[in-house]
């Protein structure tokens, strides 16, 4: 294909103007500012200060709120799980109180994967080094995250070792008995421990296993990647930022499946807590409570995952803010330094 012959003419004329920009802009760099102008970029440097200042109180205000929202969601649950694991059914409640636990149970569990969820995408940022956000600000709030994590698996071991555990009971128990000339006769019906203890055994059982293979899973799952991670430490091709961050992930998972086994047996090999049963309406009026509760932790919950998304855009935006500081400041700092004509 021949070339365009009235191109050259064009981009000479391209050529020619931004050389002439660039020499002017140069020329500008090098100009004396005059004593107003001067001044007004000192200036600059104060007014962006102020504004730092004022970005950091409300930064201060929107991590005050979310720490009153987290001291008042774990009060809340901590309050909830230590009520229920001090009580178990009776022949009058039937399964309430275990039912009640088992919601509570699926209620943290869905707490712990809405953690991971935020916990990964603070991982892959951490990894790949692609955030706005300080290193140092990720792994706060990463630590964060994994602390509350760790502490609802464990108040949902707590509940479920509360289930009563299935007893050896007589099914017959004799209700009365007559005589007939000279004879004895016995009156038995099944035995209503009997029953309730049936009752709680069928309704805890799948609640109990659910929380032993829960555990189980995330030992699993914990193994899986670290030998995944361990055939990536293989690769030539990783970067070495990336290669001490998957061998600290290993160490972490490493000690988070011993934790997990030992929370595994204790569960396992351990006899259900001791717990009163609840009588005539405590158990009725229990569950309202605890409904009630719930519905206002869930409010307070999310809440503070909007706050946190808020916080991040505030850090976001304090740091670019301070990395324009920090370039006025030298500007301001060069120029004085050196001496024009």
């Amino acid at each position: 294909m021949k070339p365009n012959i009235l191109l050259f003419p064009f981009l000479t004329i391209v050529a020619v103007i931004c050389s002439h920009f660039i020499t002017v802009d140069a020329q500008e760099a090098e100009k004396a500012l005059t004593p107003a102008e001067l001044e007004s970029r000192r200036q600059s440097v104060v007014n962006l200060e102020t504004h730092i200042t004022n970005r950091e109180a409300r930064l201060g205000q929107i991590v005050a709120d979310i720490r009153a929202l987290d001291d008042r969601v774990e009060a809340g649950v901590t309050e909830i799980v230590s009520m229920l694991s001090q009580v178990k059914d009776s022949e009058e409640s039937k399964v309430r109180i275990a039912n009640v636990k088992a919601d509570v149970i699926t209620g943290l569990r869905k707490t712990i994967e809405y953690y991971k969820t935020h916990r990964d995408t603070l991982r892959e940022q951490l990894r790949t080094g692609k955030s706005e956000l300080p290193k140092e600000a990720l792994e706060k709030d990463l630590a964060i995250f994994d602390a509350r994590i760790e502490k609802r698996v464990a108040q949902i071991v707590e509940l479920a070792k509360s289930f009563t555990d299935p007893q050896e009971l007589e099914k017959y128990e004799v209700t009365s008995r007559s005589s007939l000339f000279g004879w004895s006769v016995d009156n038995e019906e099944i035995s209503e421990a009997w029953k309730q203890n049936r009752r709680e055994s069928r309704h805890t059982e799948s609640a109990r296993e659910g929380v032993s293979k829960g555990l189980q899973d995330s030992i699993a799952f914990l193994e899986q990647r670290n030998a995944y991670l361990a055939e990536k430490l293989k690769s030539p091709n990783i970067s070495e930022s990336e290669r001490e961050f998957y061998q600290s992930e290993m160490g972490q998972n490493t000690s988070l499946a011993e934790q997990r086994s030992q929370q595994l047996y204790e569960f396992s090999s351990g006899s259900a807590t001791a717990t009163e049963s609840v009588v005539g309406n405590e158990a009725h009026e229990m569950d309202q409570l605890v409904q009630s509760s719930r519905a206002d932790l869930r409010e307070d919950f999310f809440a503070i995952f909007r706050k946190y998304a808020e916080l991040n855009r505030a850090r976001a935006e304090l740091k670019q803010l301070e990395d324009n500081l920090a370039a006025r400041k030298k500007w301001l700092q060069d120029y004085e330094n050196r001496k024009p004509n």
